[in-house]
């Protein structure tokens, strides 16, 4: 399982696009980190860079990856 380092210049909720694809791996239900990143853009969550790699709210990750994954399921 991936985990996040806490920097002093990231807020408690974020987390890399790529540490959050590795947690959605888990569930069976993956997003790449391109996935995500297109996501992100269309539904408006704002993404925030550190060093080489994007970061966004797990809570706001959370719920449109539920969101995309019903309708990729037709729920």
């Amino acid at each position: 399982m991936a985990t996040a380092m806490l920097s002093p210049n990231v807020a408690r909720d974020e987390i890399s696009l790529g540490d959050a694809s590795a947690l959605f791996a888990e569930t069976g239900h993956p997003a790449s980190v391109s996935t995500l990143r297109r996501w992100c853009k269309k539904h408006r969550v704002p993404l925030a860079r550190y060093g080489k790699s994007d970061h966004a709210s797990w809570t706001k990750l959370l719920l449109i990856h539920s969101i995309e994954v019903d309708a990729r399921d037709g729920l």
